[in-house]
């Protein structure tokens, strides 16, 4: 398998004791409780390589400890940075915020002077895909009483500079146009959680019964091991529904909403030979933008309305031209496809051009 190491130049660390100054020209990085610095979170941003895939195999943040306090093992945790920051200016009063990742590494007092290895391929393999952005890495250690010192660029001794060693297959190992489906979907469940993060979602289900989850969009959950989040969190009242994205059969935003224009499609890839690319580009051939249609997922769930968007893997019906009430609908769990209203719809459909039946 190809590997990549890519090194680290751009870090920096914010103290607490210090909120307005920065550390980005500083030797090591300080994470944890300091005598000094009081309260330290060291930030990281990595530069992609252009890769001829869209995942990798593996990912291994690599962090040489040069200096360990405490006895007890320090907990590192590898948090992704959520919105952007320039290592060479950020202080702890302008610090950006972050998000746990699950990615964590205990050092000890053995591991002074050697490098202690942080797997980190499911958030690289999240921004590779573009689930999220690549804001960068923010590293903690949330037991108040030990701080880790990491080599920087600035140590000058190469061996401990911080790395990012990258392995992945010649071919992708996603390329089928159905894992792609997937993707797609979550993609765009990933921009809903950001744009409607207080509104009521519906999310449709397979089944002999219409069934479904409904709240607000917590997130979408992914396993360390994954290349993007395949549960759709949903939370009601305390009560917390996880969705999987191969059972999903409709996306419903609250009625009166228009769909919003920033929201992104992944490229469509060029997928091998087979039958499910036949079956994802069919229903791009299929359903025209405008075509008026109802799509039915199963026998007691359906949407009436025109297509709005139709992209590889995800059609989105609208109530008309503006995009109003949009229904996201992944082509891999359509049953059946209607162009104009059928006749035994006629009556209902009279009431709104667009419909969802079932009950959540």
């Amino acid at each position: 398998m190809p590997t990549v190491t890519l090194e680290i130049p751009d870090t920096a660390f914010v103290s607490s004791a210090q909120p307005t100054g920065n550390f980005s020209l500083y030797p090591t990085m300080y994470v944890g409780t300091d005598a000094s610095y009081a309260t330290c979170i060291g930030l990281l941003q990595i530069a992609l390589p252009t890769l001829p895939v869209s995942q990798v195999d593996s990912a291994v943040l690599q962090l040489s400890v040069i200096v360990k306090s405490g006895a007890s093992p320090s907990p590192v945790a590898v948090n992704r940075v959520t919105e952007p920051f320039d290592p060479s200016t950020v202080t702890y009063d302008t610090r950006p915020s972050y998000t746990a990742t699950g990615s964590q590494v205990n050092v000890t007092t053995g591991d002074l002077y050697s490098a202690v290895q942080i797997d980190v391929t499911g958030l690289v393999n999240n921004w590779l895909n573009g689930t999220y952005p690549n804001n960068g890495i923010a590293l903690t250690n949330s037991d108040g009483t030990t701080a880790v010192q990491f080599a920087t660029n600035v140590i000058v001794y190469e061996p401990y500079f911080p790395k990012l060693v990258l392995t992945y297959s010649s071919s992708p190992s996603e390329s089928t146009a159905i894992c792609f489906s997937y993707a797609q979907l979550a993609h765009v469940i990933q921009q809903l959680i950001t744009l409607y993060p207080t509104s009521i979602i519906k999310a449709y289900t397979t089944g002999f019964n219409a069934a479904g989850i409904q709240g607000t969009p917590v997130e979408l959950f992914s396993s360390p091991q994954a290349t993007y989040g395949t549960l759709f969190v949903l939370e009601d009242s305390g009560e917390y529904g996880a969705v999987p994205l191969n059972t999903i059969t409709a996306i419903e935003l609250p009625s009166g909403t228009v769909y919003d224009p920033s929201i992104s499609f992944l490229p469509e890839p060029t997928f091998p030979a087979g039958c499910d690319k036949n079956l994802i580009t069919a229903y791009q051939a299929y359903l025209p933008v405008s075509t008026s249609v109802t799509i039915y997922s199963g026998a007691l769930i359906s949407a009436t309305g025109i297509v709005y968007k139709n992209e590889a893997g995800l059609v989105v019906l609208a109530t008309d031209e503006t995009g109003l009430d949009p229904i996201f609908i992944p082509v891999v769990n359509i049953t059946a496809v209607v162009t104009g209203k059928p006749s035994s719809d006629s009556k209902e459909a009279d009431s709104s051009s667009l419909i969802i039946k079932g009950k959540i």
